[in-house]
């Protein structure tokens, strides 16, 4: 009997992926293009009014690339990409980075039970950690001298969350990963 994309005769899949499941490995040009493409969609010039609603995009593909292929993208990548993100808000040198460091080390914890969730349940796993980063940030901020906190900005966590399941599968299609539609209807 043939397994190959199929599933077997007792209706499950088999437990290794088999020919179109299959995808190719991300490599490490990929992986920072992606990083540098939601940085970029960081600097564009947001409206002043709605900043506080502006996800995280960078935080968003890190997590992705945490989760699947966490040798291109681990704790070294957070922290440069949070150095980055500080840089470019004008906030102090390490705020973005330790929490970014922070939230790689939770997901990279968590990564194995995350791999076989759906998307949305790996969404709501997820969900938590995108307004604690905002709160980690503003906290720091507060503790070092940053001047007032706008609490607001925990509603860009929220937005965050939100996105993971489009994210994901737009990550998905462009990096050649095999598309997962029957992981979102699954719940």
């Amino acid at each position: 009997m043939n397994v190959i994309g199929k599933s077997l005769g007792n209706g499950t899949k088999p437990l290794i992926p088999q020919g179109e499941e299959l995808a190719r490995p991300p490599t490490r040009p990929m992986v920072l293009a992606s990083l540098a493409a939601a940085f970029m969609l960081t600097l564009l010039p947001w409206p002043e009014a709605a900043l506080w609603l502006v996800p995280d995009f960078g935080l968003l593909v890190l997590l992705y690339w945490n989760i699947h292929a966490p040798r291109l993208a681990a704790l070294g990548v957070a922290f440069a990409l949070g150095l980055a993100m500080d840089a470019s808000h004008g906030l102090l040198f390490g705020l973005h980075a330790l929490s970014y460091c922070v939230a790689t080390f939770l997901v990279l914890m968590l990564r194995r039970r995350l791999e076989f969730f759906t998307l949305k349940g790996q969404a709501a796993h997820l969900a938590p950690l995108f307004p604690l980063q905002k709160a980690l940030v503003l906290l720091l901020g507060l503790a070092y001298g940053q001047g007032q906190a706008d609490w607001r900005f925990l509603a860009a966590g929220i937005v965050t969350a939100a996105l993971w399941v489009p994210a994901c599968m737009v990550m998905d299609r462009l990096t050649g990963r095999p598309a997962r539609l029957d992981k979102v209807a699954g719940g």
